[in-house]
């Protein structure tokens, strides 16, 4: 997926939401702002959004000194989702299509956005997002692919979101599946890393393994030779996100997208409307 110009607007929202998180120094933030301008007048709208975003993030590293400036935040939406867990299994457990509410209570986490400024409630916004049809829904051809003996590789996106991940994957399990997750090797906005996948429990159900790198999506040519593996080796892969879906939607293994569509440019290349919640195949 290519970039857009409404993309190059984004940066500068996406720098000034993160430098103002890593430092309080009104003249650090202009240079973030500074520099952040200066990269797009040179980015090339070939890469991907997420390439181009990744950027904006190591300038905001490179002039605070601040690696992870959403660590907190992280946290807390850990502890939050975490603590919503006994109702949303609930709700899973009392559906007549238990598959379906897991679906839509996973893209609901797909809320937790912190770099493009997205607001949320989450316990509000989860019980809106139930009622919500999908503007794209390939659980058909999702059903076909659960079965023993088949290989999953689970693309995570954001912290938090990944408790909802885990009620997703805990039903897929239950189907014989094999599933692995991936987390990102260091920070970058609030994506899950290793320890978040701890924190969750995800570690506990599943194996485990990062990206390679810290970019934003999945950027190929810096990914781990043990991810790239799984990922060709993989019978079917599930693709969390904004990130995950503009850094993978011209691969051509087995892949399904499921996110909620938050920017009209990644609204239009679906064919979907912004706000929708899409699980494409």
């Amino acid at each position: 997926m290519q970039s857009e110009l409404e993309c190059l607007i984004c940066l500068l929202n996406q720098a000034l939401n993160t430098v103002i998180l890593a430092t309080e120094d009104i003249n650090l933030q202009r240079e973030v702002i500074n520099r952040t301008a200066d990269w797009i007048r040179q980015a090339d709208l070939v890469q991907t959004p997420a390439a181009i975003s990744t950027e904006v993030y190591r300038i905001v590293s490179e002039l605070t000194g601040v690696d992870d400036p959403y660590k907190e935040i992280k946290e807390q939406t850990n502890q939050e989702a975490l603590h919503m867990l006994p109702d949303l299994k609930k709700m899973i457990n009392e559906s007549a299509d238990q598959l379906d509410t897991a679906l839509h209570l996973a893209v609901a986490g797909n809320i937790i956005d912190l770099g493009i400024g997205h607001n949320f409630d989450l316990k509000k916004d989860v019980i809106s997002i139930l009622k919500i049809p999908f503007a794209i829904r390939s659980v058909h051809d999702f059903k076909k692919e659960l079965y023993p003996g088949q290989k999953l590789l689970y693309l995570g996106d954001n912290s938090g979101e990944i408790v909802f991940d885990r009620l997703l994957i805990e039903l897929i399990l239950d189907h014989g599946v094999d599933v692995t997750f991936v987390v990102k090797s260091g920070p970058i906005i609030n994506d899950a890393l290793m320890q978040d996948a701890v924190t969750t429990g995800l570690t506990d159900i599943v194996p485990v393994i990062e990206s390679g790198s810290d970019d934003i999506g999945i950027n190929f040519k810096r990914a781990s030779k043990e991810f790239i593996n799984t990922f060709i080796t993989s019978d079917f892969i599930l693709a969390k996100g904004h990130g995950n879906f503009g850094s993978c939607d011209e691969r051509s293994e087995n892949l399904y997208f499921l996110l909620k569509a938050k920017c009209p440019v990644v609204a239009r290349k679906l064919g979907v409307k912004t706000g929708d919640i899409v699980f494409k195949h």
